[in-house]
């Protein structure tokens, strides 16, 4: 096993994915799921189809994570539920845009993850059988997609979807939904996003019921003569529904008010050849909405419009990563070890934080003195003779009178250290009765002694979570902080269990994001992990990956666990013990 092998483990990529998109992500559990701050998946199957859908379910629901409001997109989705599924369809198309402008390569990772949906039959056109609910959301579904995301593969599912559609319901409701749509690529925020989902709702009421007798016939333009019951959703400047409005300019049959006459495409200001390799006409671009002859009557229409008010979420379709989900559920394999935890922040106690480095700063001082000598020591050219070279030892001239050729002088270049640790410090239960204490001073003595030594990085977590939680770990401090910025998260206290295995993912995948050429996870603990076999699994693991482990047991063995091993009888002596081996890390 290399290095490459570990990289590919669904824990480092999650980690990486987690770090560039700038989101929490945990691994291990049952069920693929986010909270609207953290991204969770199972642990999976090692085969194409199951890293294709876990890529893009991250992507996608980091673009949640950073884009959606959720207090927003809650109180909205929780008005009516055909709301929610246009909400839903609106906001998955505005959020993965706004991922693609600082992240443009994540483009085939969604699209990826859309062809095998499209692939499976899990992303439909819509069909005359289809009930009117369904038509509408999968029109909207695969023509947005579409057109304003610009997904491809879905070109023909768009097109037979808007044919049915024009089929389903009246031409004036087509045409003026394509003039609401027309607004999407505009959608900057969760806000405007569930305000148009009303609007689109609002207008299925609007048109559903019969119009009163002495509304003519042919007035499709939503203009002149409104229906009475019409002026209550469409007249309401807080909605913005400008197409609908009262006000509209008679003759004025354009929906979106500024659109170019004919142009009742979803996006009015697309360029020709946008979307397809030749330039394609889009569904929707051959002529106003009105001049289609719809399937059905208006009445016929007008009674699918009542259908879709009356659906419940039986009758809609599922959330399209809520199939992603539940297609990752089903490849999950192993336990609920959690394998990649989230880290949760933590400042602890500054003040509490300044006293235990005071009192650290002395016995740490000595130290860093000693480890900063034996580093320049060791990085010092050292002079030696040889047989060959371009440099004649003028002091050892004399040995070539009796035979002895090694009158060349040669220089040996020391290399400086450039290493990177992470330790990890063991705060279960058994810790108490001041362990951790003990535990916690000893690691920021540490990471204070390596502080100024050029070419030294350490980082420091504390595991299980605060809340006693084995999913997360307790940030102490990053690679570069300043540990008398961070000394306030050195006061903590024992709790929980030991869920190693997840706290050695979480630190092998922080150094394997590292530049230094040497990289090692120092972990202290007084026992042994919750899941043996998944811990031992993990050290071999990162060990084949060319990080070193290294294990302190306090009062215990873990020799059998880790490949470099030190056992200490009592806490007393772990700060000993962690110099000489800081010693050996920077001298090796």
């Amino acid at each position: 096993m290399n290095k490459g092998n570990l990289l590919q483990a669904l824990p480092i990529v999650a980690a990486a994915y987690g770090r560039k998109f700038g989101v929490k992500v945990q691994v291990g559990g049952t069920q693929a799921s986010t909270d609207g701050t953290t991204i969770r998946l199972p642990e999976i199957r090692d085969t194409p189809v199951a890293t294709t859908l876990a890529w893009g379910y991250l992507t996608h629901e980091a673009a949640h994570v950073r884009f959606t409001d959720m207090a927003v997109y809650r109180v909205t989705a929780m008005t009516h539920p055909l709301v929610n599924t246009v909400l839903n369809i609106l906001e998955d198309v505005r959020i993965e845009n706004a991922i693609l402008g600082p992240y443009p390569g994540s483009v085939k990772t969604l699209d990826a993850t859309l062809e095998w949906l499209v692939r499976e039959g899990r992303t439909k056109a819509a069909t005359e059988g289809d009930s009117p609910a369904r038509v509408l959301t999968a029109f909207l579904l695969t023509m947005l997609r579409y057109r304003v995301r610009r997904q491809a593969v879905l070109k023909d599912l768009a097109a037979e979807s808007e044919r049915v559609l024009r089929k389903t319901f009246p031409a004036r409701f087509v045409h003026r939904l394509l003039g609401l749509l027309a607004a999407v690529p505009g959608l900057d925020s969760t806000a405007s996003t569930a305000d148009l989902a009303e609007r689109i709702v609002a207008l299925v009421e609007q048109e559903a019921p019969e119009p009163p007798p002495s509304a003519p016939a042919s007035d499709d333009d939503g203009a002149g003569e409104q229906a009475p019951d019409d002026e209550a959703g469409a007249g309401d400047p807080a909605r913005g529904d400008e197409d609908a409005a009262g006000d509209q300019a008679p003759g004025d049959d354009d929906p979106a008010g500024d659109e170019e006459p004919g142009d009742d495409d979803v996006v009015g200001d697309q360029e020709p050849g946008d979307d397809d390799a030749a330039g394609d006409q889009a569904p929707g671009d051959d002529g106003a909405a009105e001049d289609q002859e719809p399937g059905g009557t208006d009445a016929d229409g007008r009674s699918a419009l009542r259908a879709i008010l009356a659906a419940g979420e039986d009758d809609l379709p599922e959330d399209l990563f809520a199939v992603v989900a539940a297609a990752l559920n089903a490849q999950r394999v192993g336990t609920c070890t959690p394998l990649l935890p989230s880290v949760e922040d933590y400042d602890g106690d500054p003040a509490l934080g300044q006293t235990r480095l005071a009192a650290v700063k002395g016995e740490s001082a000595k130290l860093a003195a000693r480890l900063q000598g034996l580093v320049q020591a060791h990085a010092m050219a050292k002079i030696r003779t040889a047989r060959r070279g371009r440099a004649l030892s003028t002091r050892h001239l004399h040995r070539a009178a009796v035979g002895d050729d090694r009158i060349f002088q040669r220089t040996d270049q020391r290399i400086s250290p450039n290493t990177a640790i992470h330790v990890l410090i063991d705060l279960s239960s058994s810790m108490n009765d001041g362990a951790d204490r003990i535990a916690l001073d000893a690691a920021m003595s540490l990471a204070l002694a390596l502080e100024p030594i050029r070419g030294v990085s350490c980082a420091a977590t504390a595991f299980p979570g605060g809340n006693r939680d084995p999913a997360i770990v307790t940030r102490i401090m990053r690679h570069g902080d300043r540990v008398a910025a961070r000394s306030g998260a050195f006061v903590q206290h024992a709790r929980g269990g030991t869920p190693m295995t997840g706290a050695l993912w979480y630190a092998a995948a922080d150094l394997l994001a590292r530049q230094e050429e040497r990289r090692v996870i120092l972990t202290l603990t007084d026992g042994a992990p919750d899941d043996w076999g998944s811990a031992s699994a993990m050290v071999i693991r990162a060990g084949a990956a060319g990080i070193e482990m290294i294990g302190v047991g306090i009062a215990t063995s873990v020799d059998r666990l880790f490949p470099v091993a030190v056992q200490i009888a009592s806490v007393a002596e772990l700060k000993g013990e962690l110099f000489r081996i800081a010693e050996r890390l920077l001298l090796k």
